[in-house]
């Protein structure tokens, strides 16, 4: 379909049964996002943002609702979620408030593997790696490992990770909640570098409040439902 967001939530629910009744983690959630487009994601602790990154990332299955990708519905209630690990390695790139980069693995290693994974041939994921830590300003980094960089290029390398198959989607979930201010900031304006230059559709979930000016739209999450 010509045209189509790259996400559209319709109608997104996640129920919970606990002690006390029934958690309504999500509650109806309905909105799109396009290409090129980068959306913040706010609201307190408990109101619903993780839960909607997890059901819009395939990583959990909604009890109602529906997400498409591009036009396409990919999860529903009653979707089987091993079914979908081609779609997310294909179509979806996640950066979490931890880099959560392999120790043992260099930052050209850690880009590439997300490539390997992917049948990439290894000469080859290695070069692709190189040129997106080259676009990153990482370069001069790509041979050291986790531990030798700054909070902020483990980020990049995250990012990066992110981007290696060239999704058009890109889902961060608090990711400058570790990070001062000014590399948080940095990381920001790369998601903002990111969208414009590559016309990928970034969700950004945070509590972050410094960088709303970089955000083309901002969407607010309160007891699981958008804040009208």
């Amino acid at each position: 379909m010509s045209g189509a967001p790259v996400l559209s939530a319709r109608g997104l629910t996640r129920h919970y049964a606990s002690g006390a009744g029934v958690v309504r983690a999500l509650d109806g959630v309905s909105f799109d996002i396009a290409a090129g487009e980068l959306v913040g994601i706010f609201g307190p602790s408990g109101s619903g943002k993780s839960t909607f990154l997890m059901l819009a990332g395939l990583l959990e299955r909604p009890s109602a609702g529906e997400v498409w990708l591009g036009g396409q519905r990919v999860s529903h209630a009653g979707v089987h979620l091993d079914g979908l690990r081609a779609t997310r390695r294909r179509r979806i790139g996640f950066v979490f408030q931890r880099a959560n980069l392999i120790p043992f693995l260099s930052a050209i290693e850690n880009v590439a593997l997300s490539l390997e994974i992917a049948d990439v041939a290894p000469p080859d994921a290695r070069h692709h790696a190189r040129r997106l830590l080259e676009a990153l300003d990482l370069a001069h980094r790509a041979d050291s490992l986790p531990a030798r960089l700054s909070g902020g290029e483990q980020q990049r390398v995250a990012v990066a990770r992110a981007l290696a198959n060239g999704p058009p989607l890109i889902l961060a979930d608090e990711p400058t909640a570790a990070l001062d201010s000014a590399r948080s900031r940095q990381v920001m304006q790369l998601f903002r570098r990111i969208a414009t230059t590559r016309g990928t559709a970034v969700a950004v979930v945070t509590h972050d409040p410094r960088s709303v000016d970089l955000f083309d739209r901002i969407v607010e999450f309160e007891d699981g439902r958008i804040k009208k």
